[in-house]
């Protein structure tokens, strides 16, 4: 009986030595299909400060912006998404002073928004944002919602 119980251990050793790098591999497997799968990856981003969000971009919130909201999304590259009620003329002084250039058009916008850009940065140093994308959603009473996201990659 002895000789049974040491051969059952001999066999059980590589068993749990096979186990744990096949459950790391599935865990790991699994977590990236459900991010990929995910109808918003952002619901598992980490709330932020929004100058935290803003100094990636060399660029700060504009004064009148209200109701904000800032998280942040690192996996391949970094991603802030920052959201901010303003009035319309106040993002339009916004946009036209930090990022003259680029200007709102409404054709190239995609889902349920009135207009949007794509914002390119050019030179910035490697910790801050390369490009960010504005979508706004124009609001009753001449407010505007704004979801601005930078981005490094």
């Amino acid at each position: 009986m002895d000789g049974t119980r040491g051969r059952a251990a001999r066999f059980r050793s590589p068993l749990v030595l096979l186990a744990l790098p096949v459950l790391v591999v599935a865990w790991i497997g699994w977590s990236v299909i459900g991010f990929l799968t995910s109808d918003n990856p952002l619901d598992s981003a980490s709330k932020v400060p929004c100058d935290e969000a803003m100094e990636f971009t060399g660029v700060p919130l504009p004064a009148g912006a209200r109701d904000r909201r800032c998280v942040t999304r690192v996996w391949l590259d970094t991603e802030y998404d920052v959201r901010f009620r303003i009035t319309r003329k106040e993002l339009d002084a916004w946009l036209e002073s930090e990022f003259p250039g680029p200007e709102l058009d409404p054709k190239f916008c995609a889902g349920e928004v009135d207009t949007c850009a794509h914002i390119e940065f050019g030179d910035q140093r490697p910790s801050q944002a390369v490009a960010a994308d504005v979508s706004v959603v124009y609001e009753g009473g001449g407010t505007a919602l704004v979801h601005f996201e930078p981005f490094d990659v």
